[in-house]
């Protein structure tokens, strides 16, 4: 499952590096700064196209080197590789170039729960929609083709707005943007009652408490997009932007009752941001199939001892590969590795 070996050249602390997991849970040790995130970050990269700590993928580039690769065996005949140099990025999947991003997640699918998970509670609509879209993304086939059409009109209108067009343009761009954002909000709608049950059974476990999630739309309910769009028209003339649609929805997140955004505190933040990856993970692992892959940086931080415990029995129940970063592997009780790394001075050593 998952990864069966990567090898990264010129990637942020790292010459060279080479790691060899286990289709169970791999745990990575090690001091702070000496790498061991860095290889989660590559894991991501390679399913994702981009790095869960920085927006450039230039910075991932090793200091002095004129680009970075990362390379996976998937199994036996299957192979995801990337380079980035200062121009961009290239990557192939079975050999075969790939034009798209969205491509590699067909070959890795890869979620990740770092420190800053909280972000997807605290911060605003845009973290939630794009975690809600990624889960859509895979068990909602037309997902994409909607979302691109969707962004597409949405650009038009935007321009037409800065332009001054009269209104018959904006109506006509207005339709096209009714009729995918139906589409879209049909697809997110469906995917969050599939999302409810797994987010509130590791809710139950992480936080004791009753979690819900509900999906927002973004225009005033009981009325449709295309006439919401005609009446906000002239307020959209003046801010030069459309402020209606899919792309303003959000995800209403209450425990116990409770709006959550501002209510709870930063440990329940974080255990209710990993209660939405984590269901979010158990939802997608079979559609995943041998290319999930979950990874856990630093799980113990601002957790005491029976929350990252509890945390740690959800995420070894995980049916795909997981890894598990932590300065070592004493504050993590409970957890029992398939197998063990150390990082340390640019190196990666096997432990077991």
């Amino acid at each position: 499952m998952g990864l069966q070996s990567l090898q990264l050249s010129q990637f942020r602390c790292f010459d060279t590096a080479e790691l060899e997991p286990a289709p169970g849970i791999n745990l990575i040790t090690g001091r702070n700064a000496s790498g061991k995130t860095s290889l989660l970050e590559a894991i991501f990269l390679l399913g994702r196209g981009r790095s869960f700590r920085s927006g450039r993928r230039e910075a991932m580039i090793r200091e002095g080197a004129a680009g970075l690769r990362a390379v996976a065996r998937l199994d036996s005949d299957r192979v995801l590789g990337m380079e980035v140099d200062r121009e961009g990025w290239t990557a192939r999947a079975g050999g075969q170039p790939v034009g798209q991003l969205s491509q590699l997640s067909e070959w890795l699918a890869v979620q990740v729960m770092d420190p800053e998970v909280h972000r997807l509670v605290q911060e605003g609509p845009g973290e939630r929609r794009r975690y809600l879209d990624w889960a859509t993304f895979h068990v909602k086939p037309g997902f994409l083709e909607a979302w691109r059409n969707y962004q597409r009109a949405l650009r038009q209108r935007n321009a037409a707005l800065k332009a001054g067009e009269p209104d018959a343009s904006l109506a006509l761009w207005e339709r096209a943007l009714a009729s995918e954002g139906a589409a879209l909000d049909a697809f997110r709608h469906d995917t969050v009652e599939q999302l409810r049950g797994p987010v509130a059974e590791v809710a139950r476990v992480l936080l004791g408490a009753e979690v819900s999630i509900e999906y927002r739309a973004g225009h005033p309910a009981g009325q449709g997009l295309a006439e919401a769009l005609a009446a906000q028209r002239s307020r959209d003339r003046k801010a030069g932007v459309t402020q209606l649609g899919p792309h303003r929805a959000d995800l209403q997140l209450r425990i116990d009752e409770h709006r959550a955004r501002g209510w709870v505190s930063r440990g329940q933040q974080k255990l209710l941001a990993a209660a939405l990856v984590l269901g979010q993970a158990r939802l997608l692992a079979p559609a995943w199939g041998r290319r999930g892959v979950l990874l856990v940086d630093d799980p113990a931080a601002e957790l005491d001892r029976g929350r990252c415990e509890a945390l740690l029995s959800v995420v070894a129940a995980m049916p795909c590969q997981v890894f598990i970063t932590a300065l070592d592997a004493e504050p993590l009780p409970g957890l029992n590795p398939a197998r063990k790394f150390h990082v340390e001075q640019g190196k990666v050593l096997r432990m077991v």
